[in-house]
């Protein structure tokens, strides 16, 4: 099971229930906003390097930050 797979097994409610109560990072969420939309240019056809730098831009970050993100919700949970 992927991060992203054990992030998204709770719904979003719960996910700002776990932040608000302090047990779960407020990264979290970012994280899997920018995963999907990464995923669903990757998904229509966009190549991978050229959806790194869209997610970037429209999220504000750099595409080193949008790589360390994929890469960590791509990352198998031990």
């Amino acid at each position: 099971m992927t991060v992203y797979e054990l992030a998204i097994t709770l719904t979003s409610e719960e996910r700002s229930r776990l932040t608000e109560a302090g047990l779960m990072p407020r990264s979290v969420e970012r994280y899997v906003y920018v995963y999907e939309m990464w995923r669903g240019l990757v998904a229509d056809g966009t190549s991978k390097m050229d959806a790194y730098e869209q997610v970037s831009e429209r999220c504000y970050t750099c595409v080193e930050n949008v790589r360390k993100i994929v890469r960590r919700m791509e990352s198998q949970v031990k």
